[in-house]
């Protein structure tokens, strides 16, 4: 019974200091994130050792020791979680991917009515996370500034107005736009619309701006009426014009792979082949893009470095105060699939 008992025995801290051939104290002290006690050659030995013997750390006592809650939260908007927005649930699997490499949970929370703030004025008050990412951000978003003026270590998926801490990751969507256009001229398409939703976020801007940039690089014009922002019925209006009108596109590059979906729909239902009849482009590089037929090409935003990044910066502000450190801007990858 003596070696089913041991089998039994939950594996403790003494065990795992014993395999790594270290004190109890420092084992204690990787738990805890005190890296200035202990080398890189002794993390490395004590977490084989914890992997080894299969040791799962007790979350309730480093909380109680800490004071910390080993959770990150993530706000979101209600209208992030629409079927549409399928780039929000990849974001999110990779959040919660990162935060837990980093030994953190992910507590997503959204708000009543139209006002944020009283939910986070509960977040502050009741303590119920260690720090907050920001996704769907403004440049003066009040929530990022609400976190900020009551010292909660946050770190935001978007651009920060330059009086706020910029603790902030970001792709570049200029850039991302001309790769995609770039692609496409070198193809040899030369009859261009594009497509993208409404609204006056900095990054919808940004990605016509791209667009055209690349564009007028190439010697290219486009008709004021071959470029479109509005509504997802809009936009279906309009594809279905361009397709059907007298000189159609040869490609239609869109502001992200939502819209490049609808776009595909409505080449398929006026019995075109999409990518070779006409080519159409997206801007994300998630699920919706891959459930088009043909897959989109496109622009993929490196999803797992930011979820990676945003959750690095706040550990870093939890564990050692806030720093003046600057945003961080990440380059996309351009993604070939059938669509163009």
């Amino acid at each position: 019974m003596g070696g089913a008992d041991q089998a039994r025995r939950r594996v403790g801290i003494v065990d795992v200091a014993a395999a790594a051939g270290v004190s109890r104290q420092t084992v204690s002290n990787v738990l805890n994130g005190h890296s200035e006690y202990y080398s890189e050659l002794t993390y490395e030995k004590v977490t084989a050792a914890m992997q080894s013997l299969g040791y799962q750390p007790n979350r309730a006592a480093q909380t109680l020791r800490s004071r910390r809650t080993m959770q990150i939260g993530y706000h979101i908007f209600g209208e992030q979680l629409d079927l549409v927005q399928g780039f929000t649930l990849h974001f999110l699997q990779s959040l919660v991917k990162a935060a837990a490499d980093a030994d953190h949970q992910v507590l997503v929370f959204t708000h009543r009515h139209g006002d944020p703030l009283g939910v986070f004025e509960d977040l502050v008050a009741r303590r119920t996370v260690d720090a907050v990412v920001l996704s769907e951000s403004r440049v003066d978003d009040e929530r990022a500034r609400f976190l900020a003026d009551n010292g909660v270590p946050f770190a935001c998926f978007g651009r920060l107005a330059p009086d706020l801490p910029q603790h902030w990751v970001d792709v570049d969507n200029v850039a991302g736009m001309r790769a995609v256009v770039d692609v496409l001229v070198a193809d040899g398409h030369r009859r261009f619309a594009y497509l993208g939703s409404d609204g006056d976020q900095y990054w919808k801007a940004e990605r016509l701006e791209g667009f055209a940039e690349s564009l007028a690089g190439h010697g290219l014009r486009v008709p004021k009426t071959s470029v479109y922002r509005g509504s997802d019925q809009g936009i279906r209006r309009r594809a279905r014009q361009l397709l059907t009108g007298r000189n159609p596109p040869d490609a239609i590059v869109t502001s992200s792979d939502a819209v490049g979906a609808v776009v595909v729909n409505v080449a398929h239902s006026l019995g075109l082949k999409v990518g070779t009849d006409v080519a159409v482009t997206g801007f994300d590089g998630g699920a919706v893009g891959l459930m088009t037929e043909p897959t989109l090409t496109g622009a993929r935003i490196p999803v797992e470095r930011i979820s990676r990044e945003l959750v690095a910066r706040c550990v870093r502000q939890v564990e050692h105060g806030p720093d003046g450190g600057p945003g961080l801007l990440v380059p996309t990858e351009l993604v070939r699939g059938g669509s163009a």
